[in-house]
């Protein structure tokens, strides 16, 4: 794919990353990828919509009320629009509202960045759908670029991925909007990188800031770019230098996993979660799920033990939490989300943000029977494989091990799947007929013209 291909020389990785997203034509894009990119496209805009009715965010949609912007782009279920950047804001806030968006191995959560930075800007300018769907494509593919280098350090070492990278997802989405030149898109880069950061402390003693993450990524991405626009510079080593992301955030200098990556459409790898909790504990409650229902277990007090082997480096990330304070601390305790599935049968997004089903005794009690452990995960798997054991009073054991998750590329979604999690977000929110038109109108973003009506769709 000639495409995907970037010759190394004098050229800065952020030089040659924007030199690839200027390059980029909706052309170029085979079938499959626009048809992943409007799935995730249709996916962030159903949790927009749910994510503007969660009390955890509304904060951020009260603060953005204060300080009101021209009337250039629709922040979702408002009455008003506002600035493209203020609207990245909020809607990309509200996109990560519930811990339901798509995620990636190498990027980490994409879509809830670089989708509301495209969105406002394509909106604002009167674009097109095609313009939007191959500015998306480039956002995901630079965030999953940088995440071949970086992704695993930063992991070890808790800072949060997909908002260090996101920022550059943005700009680069931004960028491709707002036809930057492959000079401006590295200078886009290059201030962007000031504005990465955040920590993953709320995955062990919580804070619903972290729904902040993916808002603020695609702010500071679409002010970068529009920053670069005017005239502003960045450090052209802002990623490989000695004090650049890869050596302060990852730890690393090796940049040779980039130069394996470039000649693939990382896009096609997205995850899309089914559960409202963090990717590590999906394939925990697939096999739950499909052992008890297999076995016939349908009392949790029958249960003495889940033994639940995860890979070393994901057992701190959604293992650690067993009494939740808040939305996000549920959300990333394996023992919780379990022993809601036990006692309740289901992962519903409304009992992770009820304070009463954080403290009910029975649920607590079911928590308490999860043990996390360490496994190895077979050569080839995902890191987000995993293993369970459940043991009952009767002295019968049940095992499985399961590769993935369902949503992950192992077991990969369809389109039905994600127009079915649209519509069970959007109901009761929007109109069954509101909610039709949205899913035509993201079909339809290869052959329509603006996508501004698509944008109106999103108001209140």
């Amino acid at each position: 794919m000639t495409t995907h291909t970037a010759q190394a020389g004098a050229a800065t990785v952020s030089q040659r990353l924007a030199r690839w997203v200027t390059d980029l034509r909706f052309e170029d894009l085979p079938e499959d990828v626009v048809d992943r990119a409007q799935m995730l496209i249709l996916d962030q805009l159903g949790l927009q919509i749910r994510g503007a009715t969660l009390p955890n965010v509304q904060p951020v949609r009260r603060l953005s009320e204060l300080a009101p912007g021209p009337d250039q782009s629709t922040v979702t279920g408002a009455e008003r629009r506002t600035s493209p950047a203020q609207a990245a804001w909020v809607n990309g806030t509200l996109g990560s509202a519930c811990e339901f968006d798509d995620a990636h191995e190498l990027a980490w959560h994409t879509s809830s960045a670089v989708v509301p930075s495209a969105l406002a800007l394509t909106e604002r300018d009167g674009g097109s759908g095609r313009d939007l769907l191959v500015a998306v494509v480039a956002g995901v593919q630079v965030m999953c670029l940088l995440g071949t280098v970086a992704s695993q350090g930063m992991l070890r070492t808790g800072w949060h991925g997909s908002k260090v990278m996101g920022v550059f997802g943005a700009a680069a989405a931004a960028g491709k909007v707002l036809d930057l030149d492959a000079e401006q898109l590295a200078h886009a880069f290059g201030i962007a990188a000031s504005d990465a950061g955040g920590t993953m402390e709320y995955d062990r003693s919580g804070g619903e800031v972290k729904r902040l993450h993916a808002g603020v990524a695609s702010r500071s991405g679409t002010e970068a770019a529009l920053l670069a626009q005017a005239g502003l510079t960045g450090p052209a080593a802002i990623l490989e230098g000695d004090r650049g992301i890869f050596a302060m955030f990852a730890g690393t200098a090796d940049t040779a996993p980039l130069e394996r990556g470039w000649d693939r459409w990382h896009i096609l790898d997205t995850v899309f979660r089914f559960y409202p909790t963090v990717g590590t504990i999906h394939a925990p409650l697939d096999l739950v799920k499909q052992l008890r229902a297999e076995h016939g277990i349908e009392d949790w007090r029958t249960v003495t033990t889940i033994r639940v082997g995860l890979a070393d480096v994901v057992v701190g990330h959604g293992a650690h939490i067993t009494r939740p304070t808040d939305a996000i601390s549920a959300q990333f305790s394996l023992a919780f989300s379990t022993a809601l599935q036990l006692v309740t049968g289901r992962n519903a997004p409304q009992d992770y943000m009820d304070p009463r089903r954080w403290n009910d005794p029975e649920i607590l009690a079911a928590a308490d029977l999860v043990q996390p452990y360490a496994i190895a995960i077979p050569a080839g798997d995902s890191f987000l494989s995993s293993r369970v054991e459940i043991t009952l009073h009767d002295g019968r054991s049940f095992e499985r091990y399961q590769a993935g998750f369902t949503g992950h590329p192992a077991r990969p979604a369809t389109r039905a799947d994600v127009t079915a999690k649209f519509r069970d977000n959007t109901g009761g929110v929007i109109s069954d007929a509101r909610a039709q038109a949205v899913i035509d109108a993201v079909r339809g973003l290869a052959s329509t013209g603006q996508v501004r009506s698509l944008a109106a769709l999103l108001a209140m």
